[in-house]
């Protein structure tokens, strides 16, 4: 399940640093936050968190009416949360997040991170939304990460 939402969340940031944003100005720095999120996403897969979370933090905060950097602290949560297990800085990020970007970030990562928010360190299979639709069963989850069904 979380190798799935990975990919989703990595294929929204490819396309929002390929999508020409308002925010971002001329073509010189689209391109420069284009590379700076590849760096970050090669990272965070090379499961360098912290400095993966350095860039995304960059981005966020040299692009901040962009996708780019909507998206980014949106990632630094995600990072937090599952990856780093340090689920107090998670909030704070997914909180400033929302706070921050919700009207600028793809609508799909402001309801991911209303639901990171409301089940956090929960075990996946204790989650009524996934239960009820059959995603947190042990199997599902182990074939969706391998690449299965």
């Amino acid at each position: 399940m979380t190798a799935v939402i990975s990919r989703l969340i990595t294929a929204v940031l490819l396309v929002s640093a390929l999508t020409i944003t308002l925010g971002c100005g001329g073509a010189a720095k689209k391109a420069d936050v284009s590379e700076l999120l590849v760096q970050a996403q090669q990272l965070q897969q090379a499961e360098k968190y912290e400095d993966a979370i350095r860039i995304y933090r960059k981005i966020a905060h040299d692009y901040p009416d962009s996708h780019q950097g909507a998206n980014s602290q949106f990632m630094v949560g995600y990072i937090y949360a599952n990856h780093l297990k340090d689920f107090e800085q998670a909030k704070i990020e997914l909180n400033r997040f929302l706070d921050n970007y919700s009207d600028k970030a793809d609508s799909g990562l402001v309801v991911g991170a209303r639901f990171e928010l409301q089940y956090m360190g929960m075990d996946i299979e204790k989650i009524p939304a996934l239960s009820e639709m059959g995603i947190a069963d042990s199997d599902t989850v182990a074939d969706t990460e391998a690449g299965g069904k």
